[in-house]
């Protein structure tokens, strides 16, 4: 039984810390008036109504209720009958409205004034479950101890002795806890529940003591008893052990396979496993260790799983099959951490396996010097040079961060002169890719300073560069950049170092170093990949809009979106659209924005930019484009939050571009927000003259009217008769129609070749439709002398 279940146990099997021992006897009011018992009666039937609502707010508030009433009662009532059940009420009371600290100091009380009975039995096992549920076991075991005391019940006394022994256990204190366990067992009363959970623990600690004669029948009868699978199937694998110690397989193997083949002790099987393979392994049976660990899926946690898996995976290399072991030995080291010391034996064995597999002597050989001398001969050049042989077998098999590990620990110092050059680079190459930059760097440093000559030179000043970049150390990065770039190395060496320092000059925003080496990279290599030509004229492109060169930045984001669109297509658009943005290049910057939302990097835009290229293409008379670009910037969700102006040619673009459906709602948006009378005349047309693209006439005519209460001038008051005469042709009244078209005419100048026309051409058409053929005629000739080149919309 763990600490986990016995907690639990504690916190279920409370019952007598969570109600009321005894219910006080009431007094007959008839016979007897006793308002101290009134006070009592009152204060526990709050604290009863707190413990049966559900709802908390009012559970808490019976329960602070109750505490003020119990105060009060004991304040003025301290030696009533029923002080002693107040005061278990009291305690109760402040547990159940969070005041824990009172609860106790209650419940001590309680202890000190009644020390005897049912209520002192409760208030210490509630005091000693609290220090207990707080691992205080300390001072919870005196308090299991007094509940055993001044129990009244049997079942309390055997509860009391059994969590003081369990407590004492728990604090090392071996020869208290057995006590106890024997008093439990010993005790008379019937029944008891805690005799064969004592009989548990008191085998297992006498199993531990090695007094496994005395040991055996006690976790017999707990096997044999019709208690849970959570303490049956514990005392059988504890039985299985001592019988396998004793010598007596048989046995050992009855009680452990009882754990494998009994329902509900499926959690126990590993436990059992183990304990049936670690018999075996003893005896030299490795094939029935092997059987028996793959006889069951069942897996336990942490180190039990680790000490399972050891043992099937050194049987299997007892009996030469490496491959499984070495699976097997990985499997642990996945389970542990690095420092663990299952995890620290698995990695050696697995060497070992891998070693026999690859029918390589020497590594095996190594490890056993290692093992062997490795502490008493730390200076010796054979130990260094057995390092190396096992590191560089280790860097050939590419396991880059052991061989790392391996080669810190050899002293170059200490090896022939012919191995330390190529050690130091291998070494420092290992470090460089097993995330060690500062090793690396010192690695490199010594190799170079060493080794001036060395073809290997020029890729260590690469490495070691990339090693500062990632210590945190750039400016020294860039010197051996530097050093490469004077040096006009190899291409390849070349051209790396010109891309990483001028990235490093982009992070130290030393923009025209950074500028000055893309340059250079793009005019020395022509012939480079596309991925760093992109690369290169991206950047170099972003560094000429930094610096306000915009217009030198253009040709090298196209080049970096042509090279590689996948990788820098949409920030290359970005800064192309930020280019025409700043040069006032509206078509180009209206299809770049198009682009944006075709490749999605819209959202990368500024809002302003975005609002500009919509005006454009608005004054463009490219309505279906603004339009797109209106909607980009305004926020239906949030209408407020747009600027009014937004909404406003939003709307206008809509209509324009005949959607006069998906014009009403920026048209309403910017009539919501708008507080100036012209503009909103302005919105009223808009509004009215969707309507009627609408075939709304009557709502449209609502619209014009509320727009010409509003006085407009201009083109406004133009634009809303002229719609006025619209809708009177639209309800066939052509006489109200000319009525309203004549007057837009006459009061429209003459160099008005957009609206006057159009209007002379409506009245014609209002003066045909009333039977004023002369007028009509006039009207006629009147548009084509004014306006001869003019024509009328298509029908």
């Amino acid at each position: 039984m763990n600490i986990r279940t016995v907690l639990c146990l504690v916190a279920s099997g409370a019952a007598i810390a969570q109600e009321e021992p005894q219910r006080a006897q009431p007094v007959d009011p008839a016979l007897q008036s006793d308002p101290g018992q009134d006070w009592y009666q009152h204060g526990r039937n709050l604290l009863e109504s707190a413990k049966q609502t559900t709802d908390n707010d009012r559970r808490i508030a019976y329960f602070a209720k109750a505490v003020d009433v119990l105060s009060r009662y004991l304040d003025q009532y301290p030696n009533h009958p029923n002080s002693e059940a107040a005061l278990w009420c009291l305690g109760e009371s402040y547990y159940g409205s969070g005041r824990i600290d009172d609860a106790k100091r209650c419940f001590d009380r309680l202890l000190n004034r009644y020390p005897k009975g049912r209520y002192a039995a409760a208030a210490a096992y509630r005091l000693a479950a609290d220090y207990f549920n707080s691992r205080r076991y300390a001072l919870a075991a005196p308090l299991f101890e007094k509940m055993a005391q001044v129990a009244a019940a049997p079942a309390d006394r055997q509860r009391g002795l059994f969590h003081a022994g369990f407590s004492y256990e728990l604090q090392g204190r071996t020869r208290e806890a057995i006590e106890f366990y024997r008093k439990v067992i010993a005790d008379p009363d019937q029944p008891n529940a805690y005799d064969t959970r004592s009989k548990l623990s008191l085998g297992r600690l006498l199993a531990r003591a090695e007094k496994l004669d005395e040991a055996m029948p006690l976790l017999d009868d707990v096997v044999m008893s019709r208690s849970s699978a959570d303490l049956r199937g514990p005392a059988a694998i504890e039985a299985g052990t001592i019988a396998a110690k004793q010598g007596n397989m048989e046995l050992s193997d009855k009680y452990l396979q009882l754990v494998l083949d009994t329902p509900g002790m499926e959690k126990y099987r590993p436990d059992a496993q183990y304990a049936l393979m670690a018999a075996r392994f003893d005896k030299k049976e490795y094939k029935k260790v092997i059987e028996i660990f793959r006889s069951s899926s069942a897996k336990a946690e942490g180190e039990k799983e680790a000490r399972r898996l050891m043992l099937g995976a050194k049987s299997y290399m007892m009996l030469e099959r490496n491959v499984e072991a070495l699976e097997t030995f990985r499997e642990v080291e996945k389970l542990m951490l690095p420092n663990n010391s299952y995890a620290f034996e698995a990695n050696y064995l697995r060497l070992l396996c891998f070693y026999r597999i690859e029918g390589r002597h020497v590594p095996e050989q190594v490890d056993a010097f290692l093992k062997l001398y490795s502490k008493s001969h730390p200076r010796d050049t054979k130990i260094h040079t057995a390092l190396l042989m096992k590191a560089e077998t280790l860097l050939d098999a590419k396991k880059t961060a052991e061989a790392a590990k391996v080669y810190n620990e050899i002293d170059s110092t200490l090896l022939r002169e012919k191995d330390r050059a190529g050690m130091l680079f291998q070494r420092a190459w290992c470090l460089a890719h097993s995330e060690d930059p500062q090793g690396a760097i010192r690695s490199f440093t010594e190799f170079i300073n060493g080794n001036p000559k060395d073809d290997r030179v020029p890729k260590a000043l690469i490495l070691r560069a990339s090693a500062y970049r990632s210590s945190g150390e750039p400016l020294k990065a860039l010197a051996d950049y530097n050093q490469l770039i004077e040096q006009d190395n190899d291409a390849e060496f070349q051209q790396i170092a010109l891309l990483e320092s001028a990235d490093i000059c982009k992070q130290q925003q030393n923009l025209p170093d950074m500028i000055s080496r893309y340059r250079s990279f793009l005019e020395k290599f022509p012939d480079a990949s596309d991925a760093r030509k992109s690369k290169a004229n991206y950047w170099l492109a972003w560094g000429l809009v930094k610096s306000d060169q915009v217009k030198d930045a253009i040709p090298h984001a196209e080049n970096a979106r042509k090279l590689d669109e996948k990788v820098y297509g949409r920030n290359a658009g970005t800064l192309l659209a930020l280019a025409y943005w700043t040069l006032q290049q509206p078509e180009s910057l209206c299809d770049e924005v198009d682009r944006g939302i075709k490749d999605d990097f819209v959202a990368n835009l500024p809002d302003q930019l975005i609002g500009w290229a919509a005006m454009q293409a608005f004054n463009a008379n490219r309505f279906d484009q603004a339009a797109r670009f209106y909607d980009l910037v305004s926020d239906e969700e949030s209408p407020r939050s747009t600027p009014k102006e937004t909404w406003r040619y939003f709307g206008k673009a809509l209509l324009a571009a005949g959607k006069p459906e998906e014009a009403l709602p920026p048209i309403n948006f910017a009539l919501d927000v708008e507080d100036n009378p012209a503009w909103i005349a302005d919105g009223l047309l808009d509004k009215a003259k969707a309507l009627f693209a609408l075939g709304r006439t009557d709502e449209s005519m609502e619209i014009v009217e509320e727009c010409q209460a509003l006085r407009p001038q201009g083109r406004v008051n133009s634009e809303i008769r002229t719609l006025k005469g619209d809708i009177y042709m639209k309800r066939k009244d052509p006489s109200a129609a000319a009525g309203e078209y004549v007057a837009v005419v006459q009061f429209l100048s003459d160099d008005d070749k957009l609206l006057k026309p159009l209007v002379y051409w409506k009245f014609i058409k209002a003066l045909e439709a009333k039977g004023d053929r002369a007028g009509a005629q006039e009207t006629k000739d009147t548009l084509a002398r004014k306006y001869p080149s003019w024509k009328p919309p298509a029908p």
